[in-house]
């Protein structure tokens, strides 16, 4: 092996070490993850900073099943497994389920070599059997049928073969149905890429981003957005000069419902880092529109898009609770509080952090928020509830209970465009559930009467 070859394998085994940390950390501090990753990257390559990703959000994303995987070969619950030992063995676990570049031999050697740097000769010859049992079994398009599942209880089968906390497939077969709970599941679980917002002409954008190798196809439910097939976005002189915004599709059309109008005075109650803002002005630049957040710092990365995208509108420190200036405001928008459980894709640690006293809890918070907002409509305004959550507690539930507290505002009769109206899902209600290609949201709009 040549000394460059050699460097190379030095540095892949010390990225999955870093990787073993970091998602130990996510789990037990359950610390944001994407924050984590932006701060154990610092000096590695391009390459590296690429796997160090993979290895950490795939783990996450997979964590039931690389533990059962993992459970399965050691004969043993995880509790009964050294808890030091864990972390590199669930990422080594995902490495050989999921991943095909390194030969098996070659992901075991570095794990059981960065446990005995660790530990203790023993646990080596104990992480040795387990992950060669799992190689020998290493079949990445076979998962599920190289590792059976049967638990008696299907729901149970499908949040293990899935990778997902048992109560919330349960409550979304409930609720959605098994094939379309099936589809969001699978789609949780994909690995998303960039969507754009486009703040300009979307095939001139696109044009302009193909020649600078960036491929694109234009979004299904978003006018204004781009989905990217190949290619990094952030490298291209567009991002520089502030031609586009990088922002879900979803999240792009639930900032839209209903679409504004030229002339409509805007308030985006917690709106960094500002993806709702720039949505709505692409939609319509002659909105007038104040952007609003209770944190400084998160008001200042706030800033910073604005300025790159050259974009003008008002920005302020405040909350919805304690705003500190008047109403009359034809929209507030006011994003809620929420699990996330639409975006496992792109938060995957989410899945691990969420229990149904967490809903409680958010739902009360998301009252505190909605309430004092009302304050800011005008008569014939607009109050506009939006979370990136999909569960009723923390939508349907919130708004019902400030319907009951506000009878002077009412839910509105939602009269959408084509690439929106398909998701109406009842009177002032539209969700989209997450897909292949999006997250999931969910809408509310009530309109005040008096």
């Amino acid at each position: 092996m040549s000394a460059a070859s050699t460097a190379n394998t030095a540095s892949r085994d010390g990225v999955r070490t870093v990787a073993a940390r970091v998602l130990a950390t996510a789990l037990e501090a359950k610390s944001p993850v994407g924050a984590l990753l932006e701060t154990a990257r610092v000096g590695l390559s391009s390459r590296d900073q690429g796997l160090l990703h993979e290895l950490v959000l795939g783990t996450l994303r997979w964590l039931r099943f690389v533990d059962f995987v993992l459970e399965t070969a050691a004969a043993r619950p995880l509790s009964k497994i050294d808890a030091d030992l864990v972390p590199t063995l669930r990422v080594a676990v995902y490495q050989l389920l999921y991943l095909d570049r390194l030969p098996s031999h070659a992901v075991v050697h570095a794990a059981v070599e960065d446990i005995k740097r660790r530990s203790h000769r023993g646990a080596a010859g104990f992480a040795n059997a387990i992950l060669r049992k799992v190689a020998q079994r290493r079949d990445p398009t076979k998962r599920s049928i190289e590792w059976p599942i049967d638990t008696g209880d299907p729901i149970e089968d499908l949040a293990t073969e899935t990778s997902y906390p048992t109560f919330l497939v349960r409550r979304w077969v409930e609720r959605f149905g098994k094939e379309r709970a099936a589809s969001a599941l699978a789609a949780g679980n994909r690995r998303a890429g960039f969507q754009l917002t486009c703040l300009l002409d979307r095939d001139e954008l696109a044009a302009e981003l193909a020649i600078e190798g960036v491929e694109t196809q234009p979004a299904e439910i978003s006018a204004r957005g781009l989905y990217v097939l190949a290619g990094d976005p952030r490298k291209t002189g567009a991002f520089r000069v502030g031609k586009f915004y990088i922002q879900d599709q979803a999240s792009q059309a639930a900032a839209l419902i209903p679409m504004p109008a030229a002339g409509d005075r805007i308030l985006d109650v917690a709106a960094a880092p500002g993806g709702k803002s720039f949505s709505l002005l692409a939609a319509e630049p002659g909105v007038s529109l104040v952007a609003a957040d209770v944190s400084l710092a998160r008001v200042l990365r706030l800033r910073s898009n604005r300025e790159r995208l050259r974009c003008g509108f008002g920005v302020v420190v405040s909350s919805g609770e304690q705003p500190g200036f008047g109403g009359g405001f034809d929209r507030v928008i006011v994003d809620l509080p929420c699990t996330g459980t639409g975006t496992f894709a792109r938060h995957p640690e989410l899945k691990w952090r969420i229990s149904e006293g967490e809903l409680s809890r958010l739902a009360g918070r998301s009252l505190e928020m909605l309430i004092p907002s009302a304050d800011l409509v005008a008569v014939g305004g607009r109050l506009c509830a939006i979370t990136c959550s999909l569960e009723r507690e923390e939508n349907e539930d919130v708004v019902a209970e400030f319907l009951d507290r506000r009878p002077d505002f009412e839910l509105e009769t939602l009269e959408l465009t084509p690439e929106h109206a398909s998701f109406v899902a009842g009177p002032g209600h539209w969700r989209v559930l997450p897909s292949a290609k999006h997250d999931g949201f969910t809408v509310h709009v009530v309109r005040r009467r008096r």
